[in-house]
């Protein structure tokens, strides 16, 4: 029933666009690794309003890729 439409959802997304992860960093060290976004917005929106600079980035991964994005908002 429910569960399996919910999981059959889940599944063709993650088939599809595989699964969205976010990593936190400063300087070259890894602070938060796996997030997903409700975690990264409300970690990052405290973080750089804190510690605004430009040792602070994180990167955007779907699946294995990923791709890293400098502190710039």
């Amino acid at each position: 029933g429910r569960f399996k439409r919910r999981f059959m959802d889940y599944s063709s997304t993650t088939a599809d666009k595989g699964v969205k992860s976010y990593h936190i960093y400063f300087e070259d060290k890894c602070l938060f690794k796996n997030l997903n976004e409700e975690e990264f917005d409300l970690i990052w929106d405290k973080i750089y309003r804190s510690y605004h600079t430009d040792s602070l980035s994180f990167s955007v991964c779907i699946g294995d890729e990923c791709l890293r994005e400098e502190a710039s908002f």
